[in-house]
Formats: structure tokens, sequence, C-alpha cells
């Protein structure tokens, strides 16, 4: 049995090694909300192909379908909290 037969030969099911960026394959700076699993690199790079918009602070925020906006349409006293 070889070093390549013993190194990281333990299965993944949790954890940081468990996940990676749907399109690198990268494990680090993973963005796992809204199921987005793409590293910080790759969301920079397709954020505004995936429908996200860049807000006036420079967050970027999902404006199409995203979960807080439909709780925020669904309960109005949200709305005076956080769109004012």
């Amino acid at each position: 049995m070889g070093h390549q037969d013993i190194w990281y030969s333990h299965p993944r099911k949790f954890g940081p090694g468990s996940r990676n960026c749907r399109v690198c394959d990268n494990h680090h700076g993973l963005i796992r909300k809204y199921g987005l699993m793409m590293c910080r690199r790759c969301f920079r790079e397709y954020a505004a192909d995936i429908g996200f918009k860049n807000r006036f602070n420079g967050k970027r925020i999902l404006l199409k379908g995203s979960p807080l906006l439909l709780f925020c349409l669904l309960i109005p006293s949200i709305n005076l909290l956080f769109f004012s």
C-alpha cells in the first residue's frame, strides 16, 4: 500500500472538505447561502449573470427570488425595518 492509497483516503461526508465550488472545485471561501455553493472568487465573476445587483452600500443582494425578499413581502411590518 503506497502513499497515494493512504493519503486523503478517508471519505468526507461533512465539514469543509466535503463541499467544493461548483465552478472551480475549490474548498476555500465557499458561499453556501441560497444554495450557491460557489467560492468567493467565482461569485464575483458570475454575480451579475446569476441575478445579483450591487446596492448603494456595496453589498450584493439577490433581487429576484431571494428568501429575505419573499419573507419581507409576506410580513409587511418587516418592510419598514429593511427598506426604509
